[in-house]
């Protein structure tokens, strides 16, 4: 009985990574980054930013963080107590930040893993991350979601029906995934 609560858990957890990967980060989070760092005013500032105290460059990245995250966590708040509406807004409004905070840690990346304690924790994540990739259930839920996307996109989507027959054909998609 564990072990089955303990699949279902990891499994969701699985299926949670993958949604934000997917979603999140692919489609909007990285063409955000990729805009910040084609930007000259961005590029400008990487040698001023290299060359602050690295304190001041790990104080200043974890309170964006930490910020960002917290928003995260109650936009997810919001969402649990039925406002959906209101949790997804706030959820995309941080998207900005949150890849703003990313592309600042790719250009000091080198300068925060000079603090041991953040290097273990950024290496701890980063094997956990890896962990989750490898597993079966990651694979399994991936290659299921690679088949849905593109039995929605060969079934309705290449047709020129009407929006109630196209959701008709997606209940019906999911219906007989189901099975």
């Amino acid at each position: 009985m564990y072990k089955k609560i303990l699949n279902i858990f990891l499994i969701v957890l699985v299926f949670i990574y993958i949604i934000f990967e997917e979603l999140i980060w692919e489609k909007l989070a990285r063409p955000i980054l990729n805009f910040i760092t084609n930007l000259s005013l961005f590029k400008n500032l990487i040698p001023k930013i290299l060359s602050l105290n690295s304190y001041f460059i790990l104080i200043f990245f974890l309170s964006i963080f930490i910020v960002v995250e917290l928003i995260g966590v109650y936009a997810g708040v919001l969402f649990v107590s039925g406002h959906i509406i209101s949790a997804v807004s706030i959820y995309i409004l941080k998207i900005p930040v949150a890849a703003f905070i990313f592309w600042f840690f790719n250009i000091t990346k080198g300068r925060l893993l000079e603090f041991k304690w953040f290097n273990f924790v950024y290496n701890k994540l980063i094997l956990m991350i890896e962990k989750i990739k490898n597993s079966s259930s990651y694979m399994f839920i991936k290659e299921k979601s690679i088949d849905l996307k593109k039995a929605i996109k060969e079934n309705i989507f290449s047709t020129r029906s009407r929006l109630k027959k196209k959701i008709i054909n997606i209940y019906k998609l999911l219906r007989n995934k189901k099975s």
